[in-house]
Formats: C-alpha cells, sequence, structure tokens
C-alpha cells in the first residue's frame, strides 16, 4: 500500500478512531516501516504500521493493519483531498 493522501475518518474494527489528545475524528496518513532484529524465524523483518496524525492538533497514533477472513481492520473513509 503506498501513502494515501488526504484527510481520513478512519475505523478501527468497526469502531471510529478518535484523537487520544483533543477529540479529533480527521487524520492524515502515512505508512511508517520498522526494521526488527530478528530473534525467532517466525517474526517478520520489517514491521509495517499505519501512521494516523489528527488534522487538528497532529498527535500520531500507529495501527497495525491486518486482515480477518478478507475483511481489513481499518478502514479509510475519504472527507478531503
Amino acid at each position: 500500500m503506498g501513502r494515501r493522501r488526504g484527510i481520513y475518518e478512519i475505523e478501527v474494527i468497526g469502531m471510529p478512531l478518535h484523537c487520544t489528545l483533543c477529540g479529533g475524528t480527521t487524520f492524515f496518513h502515512r505508512e511508517v516501516y520498522i526494521d526488527l532484529e530478528q530473534t525467532a524465524k517466525d517474526i517478520p523483518n520489517q514491521l509495517t504500521l499505519q501512521s494516523f496524525a489528527c488534522e487538528v492538533c497532529s498527535t500520531t497514533q500507529l495501527i497495525q493493519e491486518q486482515s480477518h477472513h478478507d475483511e481489513p481492520n481499518i478502514v479509510y473513509i475519504e472527507v478531503d483531498s
């Protein structure tokens, strides 16, 4: 997945995401890649997190995107571009 440009409302596991500081509901999106030191064979070399920065106060929340039965845990609703 590439960078999504624009402003989004985000749902995580069917619940709207709110800023933990100001309660805002619109976010800028960015993907963050973290290299991991492999200690076991079942651990991936890289962790990809979705970074959501509040449009109002810029507080950032990181969430790992996963899917369950082909349903993603994160839904992006574009509100502005």
